[in-house]
């Protein structure tokens, strides 16, 4: 199977997965409004989805009164959504993940053999939930790919064609949606990922040799062809699988499909690159 094969297998797959948002998650302890005593300890929502965590000091027929770490604060009852004996806020602030794995490219890339292996990545994340199914990321990461390079030059040697390795390094930053399960009380989530950014691409310098045809001898020249470096945006689009370990730490499993500007222009099942980690992630409450 070629990277090529392999890579439109993979955006199938991660289409999939990013149009899917669901998760396993436990029941909270809900209790009734009128159930509510002073002294007790609770987290209760409100209409407008703000949540208040702290002990009851005070109540009377319209207000709550409750002491939080910030202060004491009053909530009429009628705009109480749920109330929970479970302390433990409902949303995460912030989820951190560090991971690493391989990195396969596809496209036509001209001059490179179908035989180029994988590569290795590393990333960096920092998710912000807005709402419980729904979070922005920035999502920062370098990796390494190794081609066969051919010079045209190659092709005068008598030994036919010949390639020499060039390293090539990736650097992507992207700021993405990210779709799943954002609640505190959930031990497992599926969640996609739709994003856009910049995507640096540095080919390295690599050695080849310039053959002369010269009274029935050939003669042979080494030469140096020079890396460059581009720029471009680039989409990712692709989906993972996240768990939780205990409160705060956790794992997490992950495929992109990141597609950069050739011309101009995004050219679905064109140039493109396909990161696939693990890694663990550190959750904020």
């Amino acid at each position: 199977m070629t990277i090529n094969n392999l890579s439109s297998i993979l955006l199938a797959v991660l289409f999939i997965i990013s149009t899917v948002s669901t998760s396993v998650s436990f029941s909270q302890e809900e209790v009734i409004l009128d159930s509510i005593h002073t002294g007790g300890k609770y987290r209760i929502t409100t209409y407008n989805d703000k949540e208040v965590i702290g002990k009851v000091i005070k109540q009377d027929s319209v207000y709550l009164f409750i002491t939080t770490e910030e202060g004491t604060v009053r909530i009429r009852h009628e705009d109480v959504f749920s109330v929970s004996k479970t302390t433990m806020p409902r949303l995460i602030k912030a989820l951190l993940s560090l991971g690493g794995g391989i990195y396969l490219q596809s496209g036509d890339y001209g001059g490179y053999r179908e035989t180029n292996k994988p590569g290795y990545t590393f990333n960096f994340s920092a998710a912000y939930p807005f709402s419980e199914n729904k979070a922005i990321r920035l999502d920062l990461s370098y990796s390494r790919l190794k081609r066969d390079a051919a010079s045209y030059s190659y092709y005068y040697n008598p030994n036919g064609p010949g390639y020499s390795t060039q390293n090539v390094d990736v650097y992507s930053a992207y700021v993405d949606f990210v779709f799943g399960n954002f609640t505190t009380n959930a031990d497992f989530s599926v969640y996609g990922i739709a994003g856009i950014g910049l995507m640096h691409v540095n080919e390295g310098e690599y050695q080849y040799t310039d053959y002369y045809y010269y009274d029935t001898t050939y003669t042979y020249t080494t030469r140096t062809y020079p890396g460059f470096s581009n720029t471009n945006f680039s989409m990712a689009i692709g989906g993972g699988m996240r768990f939780k370990v205990n409160n705060r730490l956790g794992a997490f499993l992950e495929a992109q499909y990141n597609m950069t500007t050739y011309e101009g222009f995004f050219w679905f099942f064109g140039r493109g690159y396909f990161p696939i980690r693990a890694g663990v992630t550190y959750t904020f409450y």
